[in-house]
């Protein structure tokens, strides 16, 4: 175990929810520790300081000028990501970002310019990637379980419930293709390559507190000549979290919530994983933290990075405009 001296000294910026979740998780490693913890609130960043035993603040320069801090976690609302990366990079610290982001692809490219003439690691939060079923999806697909992946399919549905204001306005959270299926999106890409082309429908039938769609339908395809297809909803009155994978040698079903994962060759052989004892993984709020720690202390370049996170913001961009348009979108 790293002694404190030894651990890397990291400010958060912003304590809601998953705020709490990212800064346990680094807490919980052993080379690092949150420092400092800010929030507009002070109630919010008293009660989680304590908790913690550390100072706070509500102003985000305050951590930002600390020069006993090498790095902070970003997880304040989506539409201030972007100013608050830009004011860190220039401040010399290296980031974790919280997904999505940024709500344009602009914004996403003013981020990485920043962190790279900074010279700082910039890395996102798109934990999807590390939750069990997934983290054993792709260890499948690598083995060469199914053959080569092409075709994929994910329905994700829910209820919206009681939010917080900034969640039900496009302007600030960037409707539900940033502030949840950053995580489909992002799933889409790790397993497919590249998108090539987005085309998507939406409407808003149910949910009547927000200004953008509640329930979509978006099709990719991608450079390497996969498709997918992503139904999401926070309307729907009986949700489900759910999937299918094909591949040129076998076909892959998962669901979540429970969680399992089935799989069936061409060839006739076959297996299921159902329950967290059979779908062990290591935690993964700390596998993506420890992306920036290992980064910052070791030099090792980071599993999820600034382009990765651009590349799932040109994608909830594209989708978004080609609902508003009707018309499919090419990236790149």
């Amino acid at each position: 175990m790293a002694t404190l001296e030894h651990r890397l000294p990291i400010g958060l910026i912003g304590c809601g929810g998953m705020a709490k979740v990212l800064a346990r998780a680094a807490n919980r490693l052993p080379r690092a520790r949150v420092v400092r913890v800010c929030d507009v609130s002070a109630e919010a960043a008293q009660a989680f300081a304590q908790e913690l035993g550390v100072p706070h603040t509500t102003d985000p320069g305050e951590v930002l000028a600390d020069p006993a801090i090498l790095a902070v976690i970003v997880a304040t609302p989506n539409f201030t990501h972007a100013d608050l990366v830009v004011r860190a990079a220039a401040a010399g610290k290296h980031i974790f970002c919280e997904k999505p982001l940024a709500l344009t692809t602009a914004d996403a490219d003013r981020m990485v310019a920043a962190t790279r003439a900074a010279g700082v690691h910039l890395v996102v939060g798109q934990v999807l990637r590390y939750l069990p079923v997934f983290h054993h999806i792709k260890r499948l697909i690598d083995e060469g379980t199914i053959g080569t992946p092409f075709a994929m399919r994910t329905s994700r549905l829910g209820g919206w419930g009681s939010v917080p204001p900034w969640r039900n306005r496009r302007e600030t959270s960037g409707g539900p293709l940033f502030e949840v299926n950053a995580h489909e999106l992002d799933y889409m890409r790790f397993i497919l390559g590249e998108p090539e082309t987005v085309y998507a429908t939406g409407t808003r039938r149910v949910v009547d507190t927000v200004d953008h769609e509640d329930t979509a339908f978006v099709t990719l395809t991608f450079q390497g000549g996969g498709h997918a297809v992503l139904h999401t909803s926070i309307g729907a009155a009986l949700g489900g979290y759910s999937g299918v994978i094909q591949g040129t040698e076998g076909t892959l079903n998962w669901t979540c919530w429970p969680d399992s994962l089935e799989w069936k060759r061409l060839d006739g052989a076959g297996g299921k994983l159902a329950g967290k004892e059979a779908l062990p993984a290591p935690d993964a709020h700390e596998r993506e933290i420890a992306h920036l720690v290992d980064a910052v202390l070791d030099g090792t370049p980071p599993g999820i990075t600034g382009a990765d996170g651009r590349a799932v913001v040109a994608m909830a961009e594209a989708a978004v405009c080609s609902m508003q348009t009707g018309q499919p979108v090419r990236l790149g």
